[in-house]
């Protein structure tokens, strides 16, 4: 292989290397959705906040943050956030009446953990033919865990038809800018599926 080519390939590597890497940033965040698979999404084409208010926050630790000065910092973030992928994906405002949809958020905040254990990464039966025995605890991680719930309802139909969650290990360490395009990344990640394929 000439010099040339193997500068070529060194350069392919570590572009390689950065873009995991930069995947590996932003999976830090874990998004799921769900939807009723009864309702039709096609004729939907307005929506409002709950009329009860944009949403809430919950902080489930002792000694911890004021949940209402969080909301006071958090909301309108989630709010702007929201409104532009609604948008993006040509819903408006009811401008008067009844919308399609109501939106409403929840911020959960409390304790999460992980742990590892001896074996757990093996099959149920190894190939030698010995079942694998639980193994003792020896890794386990506590960290502050924050979740942000996002409900589409149906007033039509009182229920909610789509709900998107993401949940993050909560950095205190990271700026108030940080926090805020982490906020938006999920929502646009949670909107990027709805409304959702028939």
């Amino acid at each position: 292989m000439s010099r040339c080519s193997r500068s070529r390939l060194a350069a392919v590597v570590v572009i390689a290397l950065l873009a995991v890497a930069a995947v590996g940033v932003g999976a830090k965040v874990k998004v799921r959705t769900e939807h009723d698979k009864t309702f039709d999404f096609r004729g939907v084409r307005t929506y409002a906040w709950h009329p009860d208010g944009l949403g809430d926050v919950k902080v489930l630790e002792a000694n911890a943050d004021d949940p209402a000065r969080l909301r006071a910092k958090l909301e309108p973030v989630i709010k702007a956030a929201v409104e532009a992928q609604l948008a993006r994906r040509g819903l408006v405002p009811a401008a008067g009446g009844q919308p399609d949809l109501h939106v409403y958020y929840y911020v959960l905040i409390g304790a999460g953990t992980s742990s590892q254990y001896m074996g757990q990464f093996l099959t149920s039966t190894p190939e030698w033919g010995l079942p694998v025995m639980s193994g003792p605890t020896t890794s386990i991680k506590a960290y502050e865990q924050g979740s942000l719930v996002l409900d589409l309802s149906a007033p039509s139909l009182k229920s909610t038809v789509w709900r998107g969650v993401a949940q993050a290990e909560v950095d205190r360490q990271k700026s108030d800018t940080e926090r805020s395009q982490r906020i938006q990344d999920a929502v646009k990640e949670m909107l990027g599926k709805f409304p959702p394929k028939p």
